[in-house]
């Protein structure tokens, strides 16, 4: 066979395998059972309040494994928390002792409970300290990934 016969058949079969695929999903239905909305009570105390904030950036981003639908609409179950206890710690402290000093971590304190409609159906307290590191997020990052698992039913 001659190698420009090889290149042809080749090229046809290279290009007969590209292929696409498109779909169109159009629902028409609610699925209200298990919709989840997150209500922060933290007080209006001057470090809480941006605590609060980025506790819900960080529990938005985690909520996605748990089964539930985020919402802000007529949700059944009500997620809510409350920051008890912040502390940012000492950035230099942390890099200047390597993650060894404790005076210099970071910690955050939540009492969480989750409400099916009025009634409470359950409540924990979570703890997260950041003992090294550059950014604060990631302390928020372990408080809402202890939340969400305690929503998958891990704990």
């Amino acid at each position: 066979m001659k190698p420009a016969t090889r290149v042809a058949i080749l090229l046809v079969l290279f290009l007969c395998s590209c292929s696409g695929a498109q779909s169109d999903v159009k629902k028409s239905f609610q699925n209200s059972g298990n919709t989840l909305d997150l209500e922060d009570l933290t007080e209006n105390k001057q470090n809480f309040i941006d605590a609060g904030t980025r506790l819900q950036a960080s529990l938005e981003n985690s909520i996605d494994g748990t089964g539930f639908r985020l919402t802000y609409d007529e949700a059944k179950f009500h997620l809510k928390y409350k920051i008890v206890e912040y502390d940012g710690g000492s950035l230099l402290g942390r890099i200047a002792s390597l993650g060894v000093s404790s005076s210099a971590q970071a910690r955050l304190k939540v009492k969480v409970a989750l409400f099916d409609e009025e009634k409470m159906v359950g409540g924990w307290e979570v703890n997260s300290w950041l003992s090294s590191g550059l950014s604060e997020e990631k302390l928020f990052i372990q408080a809402a990934e202890e939340i969400a698992d305690h929503l998958k039913g891990d704990y």
